[in-house]
């Protein structure tokens, strides 16, 4: 899941279904501002990460530290781990900014499937275009 800003909102709702369900690994991106204002559901988050129910968090605030961070550079720096997790079946579900950031995590997910499943630059776009036809790559993008 990589839900920046207001994108987390819908991840919620599904978190607490899988926590129902007691199903699945879920891994979840996000990324806002500051993390001392822009933390949407940080203590919820947090807790399903302790519960074991969000087995990875990574989180990108761009303005606490003097160079940017995004979800997509998250990404790119979990590359290895994200790439084993889409070989073993993962979905990817992309909730937010369509203008910027959609389109930036989408080269990004293209970068880790042509880096780590050593392909090229065509089959790694095609990778991921069956990925989108299969239903595991989902953008809800505003």
């Amino acid at each position: 899941m990589i839900g920046p800003g207001t994108g987390i909102a819908p991840f919620r709702a599904f978190l607490q279904e899988r926590q129902v369900q007691g199903s699945g690994r879920n891994w979840l991106f996000f990324g806002e501002q500051r993390a001392c204002t822009d933390f949407y559901y940080r203590d919820e988050l947090l807790g399903w990460q302790r519960d074991g129910v969000l087995q990875r968090l990574d989180t990108a605030f761009s303005r606490d530290q003097s160079e940017k961070v995004y979800v997509q550079q998250r990404m790119l720096e979990q590359g290895a781990e994200l790439w084993q997790w889409l070989e073993q079946g993962a979905h990817v579900c992309v909730c937010g900014d369509a203008a910027r950031m959609a389109k930036d995590v989408d080269a990004a997910l293209k970068k880790i499937v042509q880096a780590h499943g050593k392909m090229s630059s065509a089959a790694a776009a095609l990778y991921v275009s069956h990925m989108s036809k299969a239903r595991r790559y989902l953008r809800d993008v505003y």
